[in-house]
């Protein structure tokens, strides 16, 4: 899956930032649920996005790419991103 660099934009090549794979470690910040939908290969959406840390560099993964209720345990877990 891909990190994007703005959870505001299109989620398309262009705000593609890095491939991660599902056993690498991401350090998640905050949370946004306002940012652009994306939808998978099933047709579920979520407009929810984890701000990650990954290898220096400040992302964004989308809530999509998480499952289910680890998403729902995020939303608890992290703090709302500032605005």
């Amino acid at each position: 899956m891909s990190l994007a660099y703005d959870p505001y934009r299109p989620y398309t090549t262009v705000n593609s930032a890095v491939r991660v794979w599902h056993h690498d470690l991401l350090r998640a910040r905050c949370r946004i649920a306002d940012g652009v939908s994306v939808f998978d290969e099933d047709g579920k959406h979520s407009s929810i996005w984890i701000h990650v840390m990954w290898e220096g560099q400040s992302l964004w993964l989308p809530g999509i790419r998480v499952a289910p209720d680890n998403l729902q345990q995020l939303s608890v877990a992290l703090p709302k991103c500032p605005s």
